[in-house]
């Protein structure tokens, strides 16, 4: 127990120095890219506003990063203390000892397997609720204006457009929503808002838009409404605003091919069964759903074929292990790659997209099971 300790103690020191030394080289480079937008936003604010405003936007980009780069990181440590033990031959004594390789190296795998479990925590229930912060450009007091991307509600036919959307308020400025004829309305109408907010459901509320002084005016718009209409388009009498039923959410109007990366699973499961999207995204939704559930099952894939690779029998050196072991490691990430090309392409099945690399990767890590030391 005292070695696991100790062999647990390395891997977390060395994780957090390659974590701290490319985090701190991100920072570094992107402040210096950045700068004069952080000055020019936060000018006539003090230095010690700058100064927050910049601890707050890496903060963020921090967690951001380490969703992307913990996986690599993590196996990166694993290959660097067992670079260190070799070098120090403390393996040796316990081999001597009758203990097996794994069995000594077992604090790696699990030290693994947590920072797994630590990375899909984040991303469940840390990113989901700063995801807005991931767009925001640098420097910006409050949220950025981004160009929205116009989409059809395909359950509704509802077209959603507006001047910008800013995604920290869930709000889009100069909304613009098209209502289809003869469905909604006895004829097409364009529903114009200053602004248009967008509230998730709740209770018996549905999801929708909230149309701030929409024009024309209620009265008009209640005039030209269908039954279906009616359920969809809610007015009141003594109220400029309008709130339009749909499940067409705020991210979605921009950067919608890869926003869907930070939300939660419950989220991504929600979106893939409304009716709102249509078949190309529900596809693209589901790929990205697969993928993710099998993430943790590679990262820990990944460090159990370094493991033997590091510390196989009739090792040529740490260097020629080490080169070995980065070409195999490689060979899966792009058989990964591969993969969720063929299966955004609808070559092969979504599920068999994401599986195909666990399979291929999981064989290997058995397979080289038999050339670790003993």
């Amino acid at each position: 127990m005292t070695y696991d300790r100790y062999l647990l103690r390395s891997f977390l020191h060395v994780f957090a120095v390659c974590l701290t030394s490319t985090l701190g080289l991100f920072v570094v480079i992107d402040l210096c890219e950045n700068l004069d937008a952080f000055l020019v936003r936060n000018a006539e604010r003090g230095t010690g506003a700058l100064l927050w405003t910049i601890g707050e936007c890496y903060a963020f980009q921090s967690i951001f990063f380490l969703d992307r780069a913990g996986p690599t990181l993590t196996v990166v440590s694993v290959m660097v203390v067992l670079v260190l033990l070799q070098r120090s031959g403390e393996l040796h004594p316990l081999l001597a000892s009758g203990i097996p390789m794994y069995r000594v190296l077992a604090p790696l795998i699990v030290g693994s397997a947590g920072f797994s479990a630590l990375f899909a925590l984040n991303q469940e229930f840390v990113i989901p609720q700063i995801a807005h912060a991931a767009f925001e450009q640098r420097g910006e007091a409050g949220s950025t204006k981004h160009q929205v991307e116009s989409l059809t509600d395909h359950s509704t036919r509802i077209s959603i457009d507006g001047q910008s959307v800013r995604l920290g308020e869930r709000t889009v400025d100069q909304a613009v929503f098209v209502l289809p004829a003869p469905t909604l309305v006895t004829e097409i109408t364009i529903l114009e808002a200053s602004e248009a907010k967008f509230y998730p459901a709740k209770g018996t509320r549905p999801a929708g838009w909230l149309l701030r002084g929409v024009q024309p005016i209620p009265s008009e718009i209640e005039r030209r409404l269908t039954n279906r209409g009616r359920e969809l388009v809610r007015l009141q009498s003594d109220s400029p605003h309008a709130f339009v039923a749909t499940s067409v959410t705020c991210d979605q109007l921009f950067k919608r091919n890869s926003s869907f990366s930070l939300l939660s699973t419950p989220e991504l499961i929600d979106r893939i069964h409304s009716p709102a999207m249509g078949l190309v995204s529900v596809h693209r939704l589901v790929l990205h759903l697969h993928s993710r559930l099998v993430q943790p099952a590679l990262n820990l894939i990944a460090v159990l074929i370094a493991i033997p690779l590091m510390v196989r029998r009739e090792s040529p050196g740490l260097v020629a292990d080490s080169a070995l072991c980065g070409f195999v490691l490689a060979l899966v990430f792009g058989l990964t790659q591969a993969s969720q090309v063929l299966g955004a392409s609808q070559v092969v099945p979504a599920d068999l997209a994401a599986w195909i690399p666990v399979v291929f990767g999981g064989t290997i890590a058995a397979w080289l099971s038999g050339v670790i030391q003993s």
